[in-house]
C-alpha cells in the first residue's frame, strides 16, 4: 500500500507561457524554482509554488513537428487552456504503480508509453493514469528531498510571506474542483484506492469534499450539474484559502479583475479571467 503526500503541482495548459508566468507573478508573488524544456514531453513549463499547499506548473506546448500528437498536445487540440491535471508526492512509487495496476488503472510515463509492472516503472520518476480509470488525469511522482528543487520540502522552507505579508493573506489547503459524470465512482476511487478522507464542504457547495494527502481537498462535483456548462469532465478549478476574504476582494479589484462573490466567504475569477481556468478564493470561516 502507499501513501498519498504533497500536492506536487496542478498543471495548467496555457497558450503563453510567458503572459502566464507575469499573470502569476502579478497575482501571486509565487517563489518559480522550475522553468526550462522537457524533450519528452515536448513542453516549456514552469513551476509557481504559492505557499505551502500549491504549485501550479503552466505548460507551453513546443513549437516543434510532433508536438501535436504528445499527449498534452492531444489533450490541448481537444480541450485548450485549462487546467489539466492533478499530480502528487507519493511514499512509495513502486507500490503505487502495484496498487493502481491491481485495481485497473492504465498507467503512462512522460512521453505517454505504457507502464505496465513494477519493474517497468523502476526507473522513472513519475506515472500518469489514464483518465478514464481515475476520473481525470493524475500524476503520481517519488520524493528524495535531498535532492527536490522543490523548495517546499527543504528545511528552511517558510510560507510566512503568502500568509502574513502578501495581500491575499494565502492560507490552508488549497481546494481542486474535479468535475466527473461518475461521482459515486470516483469517491469510491479516491477514498479506497488514494486513502482519500472526508472533508467539510464550503457553503453550497455540490457533491463531496474529500482530503487527499497532506495539504489537498478534492471537491468531486457532478460534471452533468447545470453550473459546469459544457466543461465536460475534467479539473474544473481550484480554490486557496485566504485569511481576510474581503482583504482578498479589494486586493483582486485593484489589479483589474472582475471578482464573481459567491458567498460570503467565496470568490471567483472566471475562465476568461485566469488563463482558462476558475480561480476562487475561499475563507476558513465559512467552511462547514
Amino acid at each position: 500500500m502507499f501513501a498519498v503526500r504533497k500536492l506536487f503541482h496542478l498543471t495548467q495548459i496555457v497558450d503563453d507561457l510567458d503572459l502566464a508566468d507575469r499573470w502569476y507573478n502579478r497575482l501571486f508573488s509565487p517563489c518559480r524554482f522550475y522553468r526550462g524544456y522537457m524533450k519528452e514531453a515536448v513542453r516549456h513549463a514552469s513551476l509557481l509554488a504559492i505557499g505551502d499547499a500549491t504549485v501550479v506548473e503552466p505548460v507551453q506546448l513546443a513549437d516543434e513537428p510532433g508536438a501535436e500528437q504528445s499527449p498534452l498536445g492531444r489533450f490541448r487540440a481537444r480541450f485548450g487552456a485549462r487546467l489539466h491535471s492533478i499530480a502528487w508526492y507519493v511514499d512509495d512509487l513502486d507500490s503505487a504503480v502495484d496498487t493502481l495496476l491491481g485495481h485497473g488503472v492504465r498507467l503512462v510515463d512522460v512521453a505517454g508509453r505504457p507502464i505496465e509492472s513494477r519493474e517497468q516503472a523502476a526507473g522513472v520518476k513519475y506515472v500518469w493514469t489514464h483518465p478514464k480509470d481515475s476520473h481525470g488525469p493524475l500524476e503520481f511522482a517519488r520524493l528524495n528531498a535531498e535532492f527536490s528543487t522543490d523548495p517546499r520540502v527543504q528545511p528552511h522552507w517558510s510560507a510566512a510571506y503568502w500568509r502574513e505579508q502578501h495581500p491575499l493573506g494565502i492560507d490552508g489547503l488549497l481546494r481542486i474542483t474535479l468535475a466527473t459524470r461518475l461521482p459515486e465512482q470516483a469517491s469510491r476511487f479516491y477514498t479506497q484506492v488514494l486513502g482519500a478522507r472526508e472533508a467539510a464542504s464550503l457553503p453550497g457547495q455540490p457533491g463531496r469534499s474529500l482530503q487527499v494527502g497532506d495539504d489537498t481537498i478534492v471537491d468531486l462535483v457532478d460534471a452533468g450539474s447545470e453550473r459546469f456548462g459544457a466543461f465536460g469532465e475534467g479539473v474544473f478549478g481550484m480554490s486557496f484559502q485566504v485569511r481576510d476574504i474581503a482583504r482578498a476582494e479589494a486586493f483582486l479589484r485593484e489589479a483589474g479583475l472582475p471578482v464573481v462573490r459567491r458567498s460570503d466567504c467565496q470568490l471567483e475569477l472566471a475562465p476568461q479571467h485566469a488563463l482558462g481556468a476558475t480561480v476562487g478564493f475561499h475563507q476558513a470561516a465559512g467552511v462547514r
